[in-house]
């Protein structure tokens, strides 16, 4: 795949995750980013106890995705990269959250991931 497709690719999870303009004017933001789908992404954000987290997930391209969200009960789904929005409420814990998505043989394409504070 070409870098110009996943430039296309990665302005179409941005635009679906709409983190192209997010900041720290937005004060239910935590943290968001992009990858290619080949290389994964892999985040251990710093969460505050007890507080209520939303996660999304978009993956564009081929293939699918196995995203592993390790909390107090784990979570491991497999992702189509169809564009569509996966999401995930997190409540944090004392141990700290660790969030993996990693492409499945074959897969292309690129990856984001948002995290949000669902509690006010």
């Amino acid at each position: 795949m070409s870098d110009l497709t996943d430039d296309k690719l990665g302005e179409q999870v941005e635009r679906t995750l709409d983190t192209a303009e997010v900041g720290d004017s937005d004060p239910t933001f935590v943290e968001a980013g992009l990858e290619r789908v080949g290389d994964g992404f892999h985040s251990v954000p710093e969460l505050t106890r007890g507080h209520s987290y939303k996660l999304s997930v978009v993956c564009a391209g081929k293939g699918k995705i196995i995203l592993s969200i390790a909390v107090k009960n784990p979570v491991r789904q497999t992702l189509v990269c169809d564009g569509v929005t996966f999401r995930q409420h997190l409540t944090a814990s004392a141990a700290p959250i660790k969030i993996d998505g990693d492409g499945m043989p074959g897969a292309t394409g690129m990856v984001g991931w948002r995290l949000d504070r669902a509690d006010k």
